[in-house]
């Protein structure tokens, strides 16, 4: 016996109500974050301090799944094929599209698989690194060594934004710095630290610690005015490389495609208050990070034009997956 049109018109409204019932209860038990970063890694420390806020103005707890690995390519499949419900949501970095604009055969559309929903903050601007052994206390000085030896210089993973910036720097400079990619920053760090490799560009958020020990030596920021958390450290600009300010990335916050817009709006409007409450704001600007929070239109017109910016990076600077 087939069913009436009647039947079928109200089996249809059934299921509306029963999913706007759902919107509207969201969120009804814990939301999974799953982050790209290894454990104490920036997008890590960033996640747990500004979830643990975000989590009571949304009313749900919010559990951190780290999942590193393949430049975060897996933690956003896993996300992309997740149910479109706001329960499973992605953090990560500006690597989402700079591994996609370095030619990465993907299993998901970058930009149209997920709804872009807001953005963290964003780094003042990352740090020239060196190992305390390098005979270099100045730009200049490390351009020189570069030049006449061959240094190893890390990223937390092939078509990283650290990769990109470093391999600007090499442009820029003549060097031919060979890059060693690793699973993350943490690593990346601690091969710095062990002088494995002996430059590395990072955030303040995750090498202050280690600058202040000694176990690491600050040459310059490649941000566009001093990092307020480190004012005694020149800009690359100040230091004679006119126009060399690179933006730092970004940790935005990605949710399957499809999900409701009242979920979304919900989501990124607790992590708006979050990031602008006076502790995370005090805790980002000593890390070197902007507080932002914007809007899902603002970031996914963000995540368009940074895509296109690193796709013309990466055909510049010979950079491929």
């Amino acid at each position: 016996m087939q069913p009436s049109t009647k039947s079928i018109a109200a089996l249809s409204l059934l299921f509306a109500a029963a999913a706007a019932c759902a919107q509207s209860d969201y969120p009804a038990r814990p939301i999974r974050l799953v982050v790209t970063s290894t454990a104490g890694g920036t997008g890590d420390t960033l996640a747990r301090v500004v979830m643990k806020i975000a989590e009571k103005e949304i009313g749900a707890n919010i559990v951190v799944d780290n999942r590193p690995g393949a430049t975060g390519t897996i933690a956003a499949d896993m996300v992309a094929k997740a149910e479109p419900n706001g329960y499973t949501l992605l953090q990560t970095s500006t690597s989402i599209i700079t591994i996609a604009a370095a030619g990465r055969k993907l299993p998901y559309d970058v930009i149209n698989d997920f709804v872009q929903v807001t953005n963290l903050g964003t780094a003042e601007g990352y740090i020239v690194l060196v190992n305390p052994n390098v005979k270099a206390a100045s730009i200049k000085e490390l351009i020189a060594l570069a030049k006449s030896g061959s240094l190893l210089y890390g990223s937390p993973g092939n078509g990283n934004p650290i990769h990109y910036m470093t391999e600007a720097l090499n442009l820029r400079a003549g060097t031919k710095m060979t890059h060693v990619p690793y699973k993350g920053l943490a690593p990346a760090l601690i091969a710095l630290v062990s002088g494995e490799i002996n430059v590395l560009l990072a955030p303040a958020l995750a090498t202050r610690p280690h600058i202040e020990a000694g176990r690491m030596r600050a040459l310059a920021s490649v941000s566009a005015k001093r990092i307020s958390s480190m004012p005694n450290l020149p800009t690359m600009e100040e230091v004679g490389f006119k126009g060399f300010t690179l933006l730092g990335g970004w940790q935005g916050i990605f949710a399957p495609a499809k999900t409701p817009g009242v979920i979304v709006e919900k989501f990124q409007g607790a992590v708006a208050k979050a990031v602008h409450s006076k502790e995370i704001e005090a805790f980002m600007e000593k890390g070197g990070y902007i507080p932002d929070g914007r809007s899902p239109a603002e970031f996914r017109e963000l995540v368009v034009s940074d895509f296109k910016r690193f796709s013309e990076l990466a055909r510049v600077a010979g950079i491929k997956e």
